[in-house]
């Protein structure tokens, strides 16, 4: 019996140190996960501000709704797939997601009992993302909040 403790103890502690692991690649402009965990719940914040001190939009919230067998392991604003539940500022959104021009964004995958990973995006006038805090996998070293500095 002691030893289905230490067992158990061991998985909790081993899986509390993974974490999700995402990069954006600007070529395909996609956010993959480094670890082929599944995308299933995706926040996405418009940090910037108007002249007027207001921010551009309500964040974006997509969280998968479909068969959990299917979940991708990518993501492309281009071509979200239906299966997506997507709300923006909280309220139900259905149009076409475009990104604003001149703008950064905050990218969070989260979900799984994992801890979050943070990257940040920015677009051109475009609405196109040309740069990113991390366009490859990188391993576990440092915190999300020291990457986006």
């Amino acid at each position: 019996m002691n030893n289905k403790k230490y067992i158990i103890i061991i998985f909790f502690i081993l899986s509390s140190c993974q974490k999700h692991n995402i990069y954006f690649d600007i070529k395909s402009q996609r956010i993959f996960s480094c670890n082929n965990i599944p995308i299933k719940l995706l926040e996405v914040d418009n940090d910037s501000i108007k002249a007027n001190g207001f921010p551009y939009e309500g964040g974006f919230l997509f969280v998968w709704e479909g068969d959990n067998e299917l979940i991708p392991s990518d993501f492309s604003f281009n071509n979200v797939p239906k299966e997506y539940r997507c709300t923006k500022g909280g309220i139900l959104y259905k149009s076409k997601i475009k990104l604003k021009p001149n703008c950064g964004y905050i990218v969070k995958k989260s979900g799984n009992g994992l801890n979050p990973d943070v990257i940040k995006i920015w677009t051109d006038k475009k609405g196109i993302v040309y740069k990113t805090t991390r366009s490859e996998c990188i391993d576990n070293k440092g915190t999300s909040e020291e990457l986006l500095k």
